[in-house]
C-alpha cells in the first residue's frame, strides 16, 4: 500500500510539472492535475493541499540551488589579476551542470511561474547581474552614456540567452555545447569589451 501511494504521489508531480510547463502555474487548477494523474480531486486533496503546494515542491530545492550559483558567480575578484579564462572555465562548468540537471524546474521558476512568489525571480536575477557590471564599469573607470540601461541590457541578454537552449528541450550534449558557446561568446566579448574601452 506504502509502494503505491509512492507511486500516486510521483504521478501527481510529474502530471502537474507537465501542466505548470504547458500552461504556468496561474492557468493549471488541481481539477486538471486530477485529470492527468487519473485520480479524483478529493484523492489528489490527500496528497497536497493546493497547487501552490505542488508547485512549490518541484521548485524550492532548485531555488535555493540557483541563488547561490549566482551568488557565486557574481563573487569573484575583478581588475589585472582578474583571471577571465579560468572563470569562464568555471561558470560555464556550475552553470551547465545546474541547467542540465534542473531544466525543467528551472523553466518552471523563470517562465511559468506566475502568480506564486518566485514570479518575479527572474527580473531579480537580471537586477542583480545588472549591479554586478555597473560596479565593474564604475571599477574600470568606464564612463558610458546611461550605462544603467547598457549594463540592463547586458544581463537581459546573457538570462535569456542562458534560458533559450534549455527550452528546446534537445539532448544534454546539445545544450551544453550551446551553453558553453553562449558564455564563452559573453565572457571573450565582456573582455574585449573593457580592453577597447580602456585602451
Amino acid at each position: 500500500m506504502q509502494v503505491l501511494k509512492e507511486e500516486i504521489r510521483i504521478k501527481i508531480l510529474e502530471s502537474a510539472k507537465a501542466l505548470f510547463l504547458q500552461n504556468g502555474f496561474d492557468k493549471t487548477s488541481m481539477n486538471m492535475i486530477a485529470k492527468k494523474a487519473g485520480i479524483s480531486k478529493s484523492n489528489l486533496y490527500n496528497y497536497f493541499s493546493a497547487k501552490e503546494e505542488i508547485f512549490f515542491h518541484l521548485t524550492d530545492r532548485v531555488h535555493t540551488e540557483i541563488r547561490t550559483v549566482l551568488a557565486h558567480l557574481l563573487d569573484h575578484e575583478s581588475g589585472e589579476a582578474f583571471d577571465y579564462h579560468k572563470y569562464l572555465a568555471w561558470m560555464s562548468d556550475k552553470t551547465i551542470k545546474i541547467l542540465i540537471k534542473c531544466r525543467e524546474e528551472m523553466l518552471l521558476i523563470m517562465d511559468c511561474s506566475k502568480g506564486t512568489r518566485y514570479e518575479n525571480t527572474k527580473q531579480e536575477f537580471i537586477f542583480h547581474l545588472q549591479q554586478h557590471f555597473m560596479q565593474e564599469f564604475e571599477e574600470h573607470n568606464i564612463s558610458i552614456d546611461d550605462n544603467c540601461f547598457m549594463s540592463h541590457y547586458i544581463a537581459t541578454s546573457l538570462m535569456e540567452g542562458l534560458l533559450e537552449p534549455i527550452r528546446h528541450n534537445k539532448s544534454d550534449e546539445w545544450i551544453r555545447k550551446n551553453i558553453k558557446m553562449l558564455i564563452e561568446y559573453h565572457i571573450n566579448g565582456y573582455a574585449q569589451f573593457f580592453t577597447d574601452v580602456i585602451s
